[in-house]
């Protein structure tokens, strides 16, 4: 199927992005505009994302919730839109096209509604499901150790049966809404010796266990003050067989199709930052006067905006040739081939780079106004500095797409 076609399919989807943002989040980033322009303004006294901003993403997701555009991308059996990956693409294109304000809430990501969820039974769909579906729960991935992060087989979290419960114990680090998620999805190891067979997932309501087995630790600073990444501490946290997530023995598989799907979004999510990027810095240069002419009509940075657009465009026809091959099978969420842990890794790893230049020359473009932490050209060039390492770093899918095409040797 050609784009154009493609875009007549999700057309009403798109359309809903742009009411959305108009409605639901420019009035917000307008009235919020001292906290996300300014960076002292960003975070609230202890370092963490400023409540005022928390209360108006959690608002944001409630509506794109009750608007059903929040889970476009689960399959309908359990509430989602039911999108294909490809038609996906388009929508996550066109949310990140608008920059790096509120708008990301307006889509799940890894604190809201994720693949994890296909795999509750239809007695947790209620209690679990539904409200994150609905942007009225959020949630948190507790799979990274602080010495462990793309080795599973490195985990020392445990979950151990003890007088008919489970009990865990271990130290999640590095995990994304570690402070405020309603509901923690934690990865731990049961059967150690088993092989990928050797995980189960656990999930249960925060508030339930806080202060009884459960903790969240210390705030992470990270590159780009998000203000929301921190630790999970598990010390003897008694749980039944009712918070089991997917099957007993399943957990690597119910982490790799999270993982993967991260992977997937890594294709709209470019794009669209990649194409506000490169507008903005067509703005730059146009109105910008050096030596009474405008700078964009100096070959050298009409030439560095040139190479932003080609990185844009070379990436984004990749994954989307990815997202076909993976829709082609369906559905996206099963178990992969070889073929398709390679078009993962390729998707991956061709917008984690191609990215990163993109914001690199973007902040070059601006000169001394781009290396100023309040402007959002460079707050993206973080982001996409640190979009290379989570979600399996860009040398392991390196490894991965070797390994497919045959040089694996243990």
């Amino acid at each position: 199927m050609n784009e154009t076609a493609l875009r007549r399919r999700v057309q009403s989807h798109l359309d809903m992005v742009g009411a959305m943002y108009e409605q639901e989040v420019r009035p917000r980033e307008e009235a919020l505009a001292h906290r996300l322009q300014d960076h002292r303004g960003y975070l609230d006294a202890q370092g963490k994302l400023h409540p005022e901003l928390w209360r108006a993403r959690k608002e944001i997701m409630r509506a794109s919730g009750a608007a059903g555009l929040f889970a476009l991308h689960l399959p309908e059996d359990i509430g989602g839109g039911g999108l294909t990956r490809t038609e996906m693409l388009l929508v996550e294109e066109q949310v990140y096209s608008y920059g790096v304000g509120l708008n990301p809430a307006l889509l799940s990501w890894t604190e809201g509604a994720t693949p994890r969820l296909i795999f509750a039974t239809p007695e947790q769909r209620a209690e679990y499901v539904e409200p994150l579906l609905k942007g009225e729960a959020t949630s948190l991935h507790g799979v990274t150790e602080p010495h462990a992060g793309s080795n599973f087989f490195d985990f020392t979290t445990r979950a151990e049966r003890r007088d008919g419960k489970w009990v865990l114990n271990g130290h999640k680090a590095f995990i994304t809404n570690a402070f405020e998620a309603d509901i923690a999805h934690i990865l731990c190891v049961t059967d150690p010796g088993r092989g990928t067979k050797s995980f189960s997932y656990f999930q249960f309501h925060t508030a339930d266990v806080l202060g009884k087995g459960y903790h969240p630790g210390r705030l992470y600073q990270t590159m780009w003050d998000d203000g929301i990444t921190g630790e999970v501490l598990l010390e003897d946290l008694e749980l039944g067989d009712e918070h089991m997530l997917g099957e007993r023995g399943q957990g690597f598989e119910i982490a790799m199709t999270s993982i993967n799907w991260t992977r997937m979004r890594r294709g709209g999510m470019c794009a669209g930052w990649s194409r506000w990027l490169i507008e903005r810095c067509v703005e730059r240069v146009t109105e910008r006067q050096v030596g009474g002419a405008p700078l964009g009509s100096r070959q050298g940075i009409q030439w560095m905006i040139a190479d932003m657009e080609l990185d844009r465009v070379q990436a984004r026809s990749l994954s989307l040739w990815c997202a076909a091959g993976l829709d082609d099978p369906g559905p996206w969420w099963q178990a992969r081939s070889r073929d398709d842990i390679r078009r993962l890794a390729l998707m991956k790893l061709s917008n984690d780079e191609a990215f990163y230049r993109v914001a690199d020359r973007a902040v070059q473009v601006h000169g001394g106004a781009g290396m100023m932490k309040d402007n959002p050209v460079n707050k993206l060039f973080l982001i996409a500095r640190n979009l290379r390492v989570p979600g399996g770093s860009d040398e392991v899918q390196r490894t991965t797409i070797a390994e497919t095409l045959g040089l694996k040797f243990s």
